[in-house]
């Protein structure tokens, strides 16, 4: 009856905003009647449960990842997050190797998202997201976050979804950061096939994009030269922009869902997938070296270091194209020493600029990938990433959300604690925010302009750590004390 009675409320509340739209006004997706759940993962070492991860912390990682990332990327409010239990753990820093960390972490994300019984995730009372947390149920649409470790997880959670279709729910869409397993940049995709058995780790190749129709939209961001993140050379043996990487990992890897989503820069398209980079004003090479050296001067020494770094990637190629490791150090001896030379007196004017002089050589400011890189596109072209829900998959999902469902059983609902399953508003948020399009300056970007909504059946739209739940610091902490992450 509670059911119902929520259902009926979501879809007056779906036709009122509709209603108070204006004509001509665009809305920013298609919008959801459906409740919106975000399955939500941790990074390694955080598998947001207790003893490791406190109530607390699990609570604002849940708020970042809804607030700053998911409903940023998509457009839509999510209506329930989930703290979905992957172990999280990499041998020999834990007593599970990588492999059977992800696999057990798989395994338990498909059960969530089946909304299965088996669903461990953490129902302790004392997890207070914003928008609350209630048991997984048959009839949501759901969107999976993954970060770091994670991240893999999901992506082959997508790779099974694609190869083997199930009885999991067709609006099903993604969101990764720091993903290892990017298809241009992550270290899993750098060398397919590859395993280290000492180590238990198995190299799974790329994130997949050929989702039939768009049904698995994936949103992908990650931070420039965080090498185990999703930025690692393709050619290792430029051993200047592997360091470079390496650093980049341990400086900036647990700060990357700190960053809003805003802040990302729209890379390209592949697929279902949007890519996206958050810029890195001063290599990683450089960032230790700003406790006693001046910033112009180090601003000066990246220019002409970062075209040297640069000629480790492959930038021409997008970064949905599968792109494995080449083992020749150099790509192009005489482009390379062109644009060194034409690096200096950008590095004059870095320094100058820097001194409150100005660009006295008249150089334009360089782009994320340096002198003579390629350029990241000036706007999103499609605008925010739509959730392709299916007409038919949403009118069975509301059809069915007028029957009653039975309650997921008591094990499945957490490794914490119990919850009340009749907890959650059914409401979705009847006022998106209105779509925005902003050009910016090399490290803040467009936030993605918002889709128009073609789904008639959709009546109303439905935030690895919020904080710095990894840390950046050198000691390998952040401020609440969290261990930094390996990958």
């Amino acid at each position: 009856m509670g059911v119902g009675i929520r259902s009926v409320v979501a879809v007056l509340s779906a036709l009122t905003a509709a209603l108070a739209i204006p004509a001509g006004v665009p809305t920013p997706v298609a919008v959801l009647v459906a409740n919106t759940t975000a399955l939500v993962m941790g990074g390694t070492f955080h598998p947001l449960t207790g003893p490791r991860d406190s109530p607390e912390f699990v609570t604002a990682y849940l708020d970042n990842a809804v607030d700053n990332q998911i409903s940023a990327a998509y457009g839509y409010a999510v209506t329930n997050a989930v703290a979905v239990y992957t172990p999280e753990e990499f041998f020999p820093l834990g007593g599970l190797t990588f492999d059977d960390s992800v696999a057990e972490g798989l395994a338990n994300l498909g059960r969530c998202l089946r909304a299965e019984p088996g669903c461990v995730f953490n129902a302790d009372p004392a997890v207070a997201a914003r928008v609350g947390t209630v048991a997984p149920r048959h009839d949501d649409t759901f969107v999976v976050f993954g970060y770091s470790q994670s991240a893999a997880v999901a992506s082959l959670l997508k790779r099974q979804l694609i190869d083997a279709p199930g009885p999991e729910p067709a609006a099903t869409t993604f969101m990764l950061a720091a993903n290892p397993m990017r298809p241009n940049g992550g270290v899993l995709g750098r060398f397919p096939a590859l395993t280290i058995p000492i180590l238990g780790i198995t190299f799974h190749g790329a994130t997949p994009t050929a989702g039939v129709d768009g049904a698995y939209r994936t949103v992908d961001v990650v931070r420039q030269y965080d090498g185990l993140g999703g930025d690692f050379p393709v050619r290792p043996l430029n051993l200047l922009a592997t360091v470079n990487a390496l650093l980049g990992y341990g400086i900036m890897h647990g700060e990357t869902v700190d960053v809003p989503f805003a802040q990302a820069r729209f890379q390209g398209r592949e697929g279902d997938t949007d890519y996206y980079l958050i810029g890195t004003d001063l290599l990683p090479l450089l960032q230790p070296l700003l406790l006693f050296v001046p910033r112009p001067i180090l601003s000066a020494l990246d220019a002409p270091l970062r075209v040297l770094v640069e000629d480790a990637y492959d930038r021409d190629a997008g970064p949905g194209d599968p792109t494995t490791a080449r083992w020749w150090p150099v790509k192009d001896f005489a482009g390379t020493a062109a644009k060194l030379i034409a690096s200096v007196p950008v590095a004059v004017d870095n320094l100058t600029e820097g001194f409150g002089l100005g660009r006295v050589l008249g150089t334009p400011v360089p782009g994320v990938f340096g002198v003579g890189g390629p350029d990241l596109p000036d706007v999103d072209e499609g605008g925010a990433v739509t959730s392709d829900i299916d007409e038919d998959a949403v009118a069975q999902r509301d059809s069915a959300s007028s029957t009653e469902r039975s309650a997921p059983a008591e094990e499945s609902r957490s490794a914490v604690g119990g919850a009340d399953s009749d907890g959650r508003d059914d409401v979705v948020d009847p006022e998106p925010a209105a779509p925005e399009a902003e050009t910016s300056e090399a490290e803040t970007v467009t936030e993605t302009e918002a889709d128009d909504a073609d789904d008639a059946d959709d009546g109303a739209d439905a935030d690895d750590e919020d904080i710095d739940a990894d840390g950046a610091d050198a000691d390998g902490e952040d401020t609440a004390g969290n261990t930094a992450e390996a990958a």
